[in-house]
């Protein structure tokens, strides 16, 4: 006799080992700065400037110190957009690029007489003057603590920097124009907590100070904020931020002294994955 039930029984049994084989694929962790693998950083920076410097003359005649916004009429806003660049390089290495440039201009009927390099501003001149500030930073992070909720790595960062300054009495031959451009380095120090799923909490400080024969720099960046994960993909911030930078070049030509420092606090997106 014909078994017609064998055919209904072997599939049944194929099935039920196919369904002890499969399993649900595993949860995605929550998403986080401590997850990402890309991040893209838009931030608007309500920021303050403080510029003090001192130009000496060919000669070895010491320039007046200065403060660019007091005395030469320079804003002492930086309200401007930053773009910041995360990339997660395997698990525990980060690079982070970021990007600042800072330009005023100004013109003024300064009030006292300055020594601006050559070149002697007397009180009353109408100076037009100008400081641009650029830079571009390459921060590599290596994350020695990483788990679900906390994440602390240090490294070193490499800074691109481009500097001038200029004054003028216009129509005059009277002009002064001091220009620079190199590398720096810092070392750096990064850590993020995230405080529940959307809620997260980073910081960053870099620093480094050197000093070489006549030649001495000083560059700092401190950075904090709170985000809130709105999407997987997406979140929103609040953020204060320092940067200063510090040279002092002595026996040289040109030779001075040139402070910058810039602070405030940012509103921000990010999109991630």
């Amino acid at each position: 006799m014909r078994s017609w039930w064998l055919g209904p029984v072997v599939l049944a049994l194929g099935a039920a080992a196919h369904a002890d084989d499969y399993s649900p694929p595993p949860p995605l962790p929550v998403a986080s700065p401590i997850t990402d693998h890309f991040a893209l950083r838009a931030s608007y920076f309500w920021g303050g400037v403080t510029t003090f410097g001192r130009f000496d003359s060919a000669t070895g005649v010491e320039g007046t110190p200065f403060t660019a916004e007091h005395d030469l009429g320079l804003t002492s806003q930086a309200h401007q957009l930053r773009i910041e660049i995360i990339f997660r390089l395997e698990e525990r290495s980060r690079l982070r690029v970021n990007f600042l440039d800072l330009r005023r201009a100004a013109e003024k009927a300064i009030d006292r007489t300055i020594q601006y390099g050559d070149q002697t501003f007397l009180v009353d001149n109408l100076v037009q003057s100008s400081f641009d500030w650029r830079q571009m930073d390459l921060t590599y992070t290596y994350s020695f603590l990483r788990s679900e909720r906390f994440e602390l790595g240090a490294g070193l960062g490499v800074h691109l920097l481009e500097a001038e300054a200029r004054a003028q009495i216009p129509s005059t031959p009277q002009y002064a124009d001091f220009n620079g451009a190199g590398p720096f380095a810092t070392l750096a120090l990064d850590g993020t907590w995230r405080i529940s799923k959307r809620w997260a909490l980073t910081a960053r400080a870099q620093y480094l100070k050197v000093a070489i024969s006549s030649v001495s720099g000083m560059m700092g960046e401190y950075h904090a904020d709170l985000q809130y994960r709105w999407k997987r993909n997406v979140a929103f911030g609040l953020g204060y931020e320092k940067d200063e930078a510090e040279l002092d070049v002595r026996k040289s030509d040109p030779s001075g002294v040139l402070r910058l420092t810039i602070d405030g606090p940012e509103l921000f997106g990010r999109l991630s994955f």
